[in-house]
């Protein structure tokens, strides 16, 4: 089971911040992570949320549904942040 973390305001909006769930690919840990939260599906499937790969953050173009994803990697998704 792959270590899943939800920062800023996804976290808020499923709830939890860390889970292990099921999952080999990246589309099946967003649908484990959304689950029957159809706001939470909608937000980690939008081109603006961070994806971390084992801390490493995953460009957009790189991040498709069925990027494998091994039981002993971390995913974390997060809000995109702005600065200035």
């Amino acid at each position: 089971m792959a270590v899943v973390k939800l920062f800023g305001t996804i976290g808020d909006i499923a709830g939890w911040s860390e889970a292990r769930l099921d999952g080999a690919t990246l589309g099946d840990i967003k649908a484990a992570a959304a689950r029957d939260n159809a706001r939470l599906a909608e937000r980690l499937d939008h081109p603006s949320t961070l994806v971390i790969l084992n801390t490493a953050l995953t460009p957009y173009s790189l991040r498709s549904d069925a990027l494998a994803i091994a039981p002993e990697d971390e995913v974390a998704f997060g809000s995109p942040v702005g600065g200035g």
